[in-house]
């Protein structure tokens, strides 16, 4: 007979409906409050997760993240609210986990995973759960719950489409009768995207209740797996399609000739905006590599000896924390935007954000055509016939990574386009303080 000792009064109040449920029962309960998750972001996916997870009884949650709750995450990381606003994501949650279940555990680590302290997080875990939003700390955290054997269930979403797997170098006979070595992220996705090259959920969108399907799905691959109950997902990946409400089933087997990881990190150094030195994050999520919102804001220093932030004067050549790759000669940091604008030296700023972004805030004076416009309607560019290397053509957007894009669009149509794209776009220029204004150009497009 099971000893029930270990549930409080409250404890056997609240999940009395497990421990009714036949095929679960108080076993499965139990092993629920023994276990110690590791989860890798507070955002979308973690909303769900989190919320699941402390009402469904697990015993401590390691939380990572290192983002605070902005008014942009609220649509879809239900975890957070208004009053939350500016405080730690991982505060905010913890405070809704052990209001669900005030025995719960909480573990708040506020700093991204990094290849440095990727294996000291994981390895106290029983099981981890990843609903980060960019390439780099998937990699980062596949390769330490590789190295480590430890189990991990992984997700991901964009615009309307979501996937969910359980990923296991070591699998126990319980999940693989078989035997062998179990399939890895790296399984799925042998290489990482170039950057840029999948846009982020900030600029391609994403259905704000879309993160709560998929989340919800992860913790229920979570607590079957804690609680040892029913079929998990490890060898198959589920993919959603909210548009077409309907789910698909993808086989998943190690590639036998892929050698095993012995080293975290080594090869995604620049991935979804983040650097070897700084992965990880839970702003917008994203079913491959969605880049983080947040930053501290950026002040000039009154030190002449201490170094200007390289996204406010880039170095060509050296790496753009925004895309991972090395910044071009037609990069522009905030502060040759603002001295270029003050000196007359600019023809026109163009905005190619979608115009509900440009109304929420935009640099002084420009103008707003969306990528969109510009790609298929062949919109025109104000100022652009007018234009010189003296006097270009700035060209912005969120982060730097579609205005870009809509910069080889031009120039696919006008070679020798005099154009500037402003490096981290407006989120660089809010957090310099920066408001340059453009010598006259029209307000609307």
């Amino acid at each position: 007979m099971t000893d029930l000792s270990q549930l409080s009064t409250t404890q056997l109040e609240r999940f009395q409906r497990h421990l009714s449920l036949a095929g679960f029962g108080p076993e499965a309960q139990l092993r629920l409050l023994d276990a110690r998750v590791l989860v890798v972001g507070a955002g979308g996916l973690g909303a769900p997760i989190l919320t699941y997870l402390a009402a469904a009884g697990v015993g401590t949650v390691d939380l990572v993240d290192h983002d605070v709750v902005d008014r942009s995450n609220l649509h879809r990381q239900v975890i957070h609210s208004e009053a939350g606003l500016g405080e730690a994501k991982t505060a905010s949650a913890a405070e809704v986990m052990r209001g669900l279940h005030p025995e719960i555990v909480v573990h708040e680590h506020r700093e991204p995973v990094t290849p440095d302290n990727a294996r000291e997080l994981v390895e106290p875990a029983d099981l981890v759960i990843d609903g980060s939003d960019n390439f780099a700390t998937r990699y980062v955290v596949s390769d330490a719950c590789e190295i480590t054997g430890k189990p991990l269930i992984s997700g991901s979403i964009l615009r309307f489409d979501g996937q969910v797997s359980l990923f296991w170098s070591t699998p126990d006979a319980a999940h693989q009768p078989e035997g062998g070595r179990g399939p890895t992220y790296r399984d799925l996705y042998p290489e990482a995207p170039d950057p840029g090259e999948v846009p982020t959920c900030a600029e391609a969108g994403v259905l704000g209740v879309l993160p709560g399907v998929i989340g919800t799905l992860m913790a229920t691959e979570a607590i079957k797996f804690l609680a040892g109950v029913g079929r998990s997902l490890l060898g198959r990946v589920l993919t959603y399609d909210a548009l077409e409400a309907r789910f698909r089933e993808i086989a998943l087997r190690p590639d036998p000739d892929r050698e095993p990881v012995t080293t975290i990190g080594a090869d995604v150094a620049g991935l979804g905006g983040g650097s070897a030195a700084g992965l990880g994050g839970s702003g917008p999520d994203s079913a491959a590599a969605c880049a983080v919102d947040g930053s501290a804001d950026v002040e000039e220093s009154s030190d002449a000896s201490e170094p200007e932030d390289p996204a406010l004067t880039p170095v060509v050549g050296e790496i753009n924390p925004y895309t991972g790759t090395p910044y071009e000669p037609d990069d522009v940091g905030v502060r040759q935007l603002e001295r270029d604008a003050a000196a007359g030296r600019l023809t026109s700023v163009v905005d190619v954000r979608q115009p509900w972004e440009y109304a929420m805030g935009h640099v002084e004076g420009a103008v707003n055509v969306p990528l969109e416009s510009i790609a298929h309607d062949g919109a025109g560019i104000p100022g652009l016939d007018e234009a010189s290397e003296e006097r270009p053509v700035v060209v912005y957007c969120k982060m730097g990574v579609r205005s870009r894009q809509a910069m080889e669009i031009i120039r696919s149509r006008t070679p020798e386009a005099p154009l500037r794209n402003l490096v981290g776009g407006y989120h660089q220029v809010k957090a310099a303080g920066a408001a340059p204004s453009a010598s006259d150009p029209a307000t609307t497009a």
